[in-house]
């Protein structure tokens, strides 16, 4: 779960992070405030929300199992607990 927070929160920091780095490649300083208050903050923002919606349609997309795969729960054997598994 870590996994996929992390990588949603950097889908949605990567147009930041590109505008830093296109701030320091130009000779700005991406470190000073006034580099950001005139940036398009705005068009970051949606870039980075779209990056993340797509993070999330293709994650859910291509991971876990097949449609047709049935759940077996948990099950006590011997005293131990079998965690439950997609067959």
């Amino acid at each position: 779960m870590f996994r996929v927070i992390a990588l949603e929160l950097l889908l949605l920091l990567l147009p930041f992070i590109g505008y830093a780095f296109y701030l320091y490649f130009s000779r700005i300083d991406p470190t000073k405030r006034e580099s950001w208050i005139n940036s398009p903050m705005y068009w970051l923002t949606i870039g980075g929300l779209l990056l993340m919606i797509a993070g999330f349609i293709l994650t859910a997309t291509f991971s876990g199992a097949p449609t047709d795969a049935t759940y077996t729960p948990a099950q006590m054997r011997d005293g131990k607990i079998e965690p439950g598994h997609l067959d």
